[in-house]
């Protein structure tokens, strides 16, 4: 299915990260992606990513970026006249928790493996070059990052502290692709998600006044919920647990006498269609 964006709580509380790397130049996987747990998401991107494992739950991932400030330029007559657009290099600090040689590899930048499976830390380093995607989940949603070439190598050094997680930063320098610096999608619903989009089939009254109480009966009809009278937004709405009934309160427009608008029920599902209404307003 296409992705449903969540259009009415649009905030996210990132649980649960989930962090993948390709060959630079892998494009993303399509969304959304099914987030109920690691093993569907994993068949979801496919099987060019792969886990780059365990990262820092307390540090998460860090966003930084280099470049000039934007610099006002003027003339005598007009001090403000434009400023300018310093370029700016983009990079994101992860915290490996895994040691594994994929990991050694990212930090280190390069690396060989011994007969005995140790990992052999090259005399000169080299940055590794990736595709890198993020997901971030909030329950049943998720924002997805996609980066179609950055360069990896550690940020920093490693410490063993008796009462803390081992950790190795990595810092992904943004190196840019096809279609930009990356991409990032709005907070969405993971793909085994029902979603389900409000319905109207009556509204009573019809016609009523600034103040009054409108019900709705429907389905879907669930908070939460927004109802727009034309470009007016309801007031106090009022959902039943079924989903199937909603009553709200009739806005005060600017406008003055009868004014025909539109009315639609908005959930984070989607949009119900249009249905012909008139706030009754005495001259």
């Amino acid at each position: 299915m296409p992705p449903t964006y969540v259009t009415q709580d649009p905030v996210l509380v990132p649980a649960t990260g989930y962090i993948f790397v390709a060959p630079a130049g892998t494009p993303k996987p399509v969304l959304p992606y099914d987030i109920r747990n690691e093993r569907t998401l994993k068949q979801s991107v496919g099987l060019s990513w792969s886990s780059i494992g365990n990262t820092s739950l307390e540090s998460g991932i860090n966003r930084e970026f280099e470049g000039d400030d934007p610099e006002v330029l003027g003339t005598w007559q007009r001090p403000n006249l434009r400023t300018t657009n310093p370029t700016k290099v983009y990079a994101l600090t992860i915290a490996l928790a895994d040691f594994t040689v994929d990991s050694y590899t990212l930090y280190y930048g390069g690396g060989d493996v011994a007969a005995d499976g140790s990992f052999v830390i090259p005399n000169v380093s080299a940055a590794q070059e990736r595709a890198l995607l993020i997901v971030a989940v909030d329950g049943d949603k998720h924002v997805v990052e996609h980066y179609e070439r950055v360069s990896l190598i550690g940020a920093e050094g490693t410490q063993f502290d008796p009462a803390a997680m081992a950790e190795m930063p990595v810092r992904a320098t943004v190196l840019g692709g096809t279609e930009g610096q990356g991409q990032i999608s709005p907070v969405m619903w993971g793909a085994a998600v029902e979603v389900n989009p409000p319905t109207v089939t009556t509204v009573e009254p019809a016609t009523a006044a600034p103040g009054s109480t409108v019900t709705i009966t429907g389905t879907f009809l669930n908070a939460p919920v927004t109802v727009w009278f034309g470009v007016y937004e309801g007031l106090e709405p009022i959902t039943t647990p079924t989903g199937t009934q909603l009553t709200i309160t009739v806005p005060t427009p600017v406008e003055t006498g009868d004014l025909p608008v539109q009315l639609r029920v908005q959930t984070n599902f989607g949009e119900s269609t249009e249905t012909p209404f008139t706030i009754d307003q005495v001259p």
